[in-house]
């Protein structure tokens, strides 16, 4: 993978680092970035980071399985999972909400919730989803349920609408985009944009543009490994490198020296199963 030329896939870095066995698959389609397995065989801390996305997640134990919600965490966090034979997971692109869920990104802000409780329209999904064990087959039956919800999704306008041109220009900027500047090409004030963003999201377009940076620079390091972080920060658009070094610990939880260091010492890229299998046009 070559971070320059990549559509930014959002990551959770020590879902690799801190797990066992964890694979992939890239998706970057109707508004799902990947799908992702790996395995716990003891109960241990997991380290999670904010990455504007909501994630679902499903637990398989020998006798059932476990399904939950969770929003972008608000700042790097430990959070302690249980030990589980595996853990399916789907990672929706920054800001998507999906159609078949009723709750909003606010609500899931640093939360985790069980899919029970806020899933719209048919569960019998979710019966099949439980009672297979091959991961390509698992990725086939939400596709399918997913893609028959966002069928039934009404056109947004108004508020959503602006708050979805919003978000995909702060995506497509890599988060270097200034809050002026979706006034200038909104036509809404900085002020409104706030106000319904907040409202939406549960936080502003300036932490969702900083979130975003943070995760183009965790894929940087991840895969680009520059000789300095003087040119990691000009190479992201930081003001300076002491505001990468400080936006960068706080999402983190570590400079970017010291993450560096344990993404060579872990050989993180080659941590990650890439599964092959081509199924962007099966469904």
């Amino acid at each position: 993978m070559i971070w320059e030329k990549d559509k930014l896939r959002p990551t959770q870095p020590y879902f690799v680092i801190d797990t066992d066995f964890f694979t992939q698959k890239i998706y970057l389609k109707n508004g799902i970035s990947h799908f992702y397995m790996f395995q716990t065989h003891e109960t241990k801390d997991v380290r999670v980071v904010p990455d504007g996305c909501i994630d679902m997640f499903f637990e398989y134990t020998k006798e059932q399985m476990h399904g939950f919600v969770c929003g972008t965490p608000k700042q790097y966090c430990v959070e302690t999972f249980p030990r589980f034979h595996d853990v399916f997971g789907v990672r929706f692109m920054p800001g998507i909400q999906p159609e078949f869920l009723n709750v909003t990104m606010k609500d899931l802000f640093g939360k985790t919730i069980p899919v029970d409780h806020v899933l719209k329209g048919s569960r019998e999904w979710l019966k099949l989803l439980a009672g297979e064990k091959d991961f390509q087959k698992r990725i086939d039956i939400f596709i399918e349920a997913y893609i028959n919800a966002e069928k039934q999704k009404v056109k947004p306008f108004g508020k959503k609408e602006m708050i979805l041109s919003v978000k995909k220009m702060v995506y497509d900027s890599d988060g270097k985009i200034k809050i002026h500047e979706l006034q200038e090409k909104t036509g809404y004030s900085e002020r409104y944009i706030n106000k319904v963003f907040i409202e939406e999201m549960g936080f502003s377009p300036k932490t969702f543009c900083k979130i975003i940076q943070f995760q183009r620079a965790l894929e940087y390091l991840n895969y680009g490994a520059p000789g300095k972080m003087t040119n990691a920060a000009v190479q992201l658009g930081y003001y300076d490198q002491s505001q990468f070094i400080k936006d960068f610990t706080k999402y983190a939880g570590m400079t970017p020296k010291k993450y560096l260091q344990m993404v060579i010492q872990t050989d993180y890229k080659n941590k990650i199963i890439e599964s092959s299998a081509d199924f962007y046009n099966s469904l």
